[in-house]
């Protein structure tokens, strides 16, 4: 019974948002592709670690290597280094095979482990692009991941074109940047 009442309750509380929102907007609603939903983003982050740990568990190599995984909207960035182009083909296949991946990019280098000092510096600028890109009022910043790895930096994200253009623009011109790699979705 008390489930009954509550399921009831809810009905009438989405129907009643139902009403007050309609009562208060006079054109339809329309939805922001760009958008990211709570579920959404779980989802990608979760996808992130899975396809992390398959990548380790894969083979040996790629256990000792520098794998970073990074998800938007189903849609894998992979970078770091690997000790062979085999390893480089397998982390790929890896995160290709996982349900629910639409696309992988793998910009995986074949070389050593880059050092502490540079993941830093990596980390820095990572830091510095965020920051002039949330203060850009024609980029909606919250919708780009910036990933940087060896001095290049990746942005990445649901976006309309004029705001992709921009943001790697700004990233460009910051010092330090070797390379801007836009792994954009453009809803335009």
């Amino acid at each position: 019974m008390r489930q009954v009442i509550l399921v009831l309750t809810g009905i009438l509380l989405l129907t009643g948002c139902t009403t007050v929102v309609d009562s208060v907007t006079s054109e339809p609603i329309k939805t922001d592709p760009a958008d990211t939903s709570a579920g959404t983003y779980y989802n990608d982050r979760k996808m992130a670690t899975f396809i992390g740990v398959n990548i380790k568990k894969a083979h040996p190599d790629l256990d000792a290597s520098h794998v970073n995984v990074s998800v938007a909207k189903a849609v894998v960035l992979l970078t770091g280094e690997v000790p062979s182009k085999e390893m480089k083909v397998l982390a790929g296949d890896t995160a290709r095979d996982f349900t629910g991946v639409r696309q992988v990019h793998n910009e995986l280098q074949v070389r050593g482990k880059t050092s502490l000092v540079s993941r830093a510096n990596d980390s820095m600028l990572t830091a510095k692009i965020k920051a002039k890109l949330a203060f850009e009022e024609q980029v909606k910043a919250l919708k780009i991941d910036v990933i940087t790895e060896d001095s290049v930096v990746y942005l990445m994200g649901t976006i309309d074109r004029a705001s992709g253009d921009l943001a790697s623009d700004i990233a460009s011109a910051s010092s330090g940047v070797r390379k801007v790699v836009k792994v954009f979705e453009y809803i335009d």
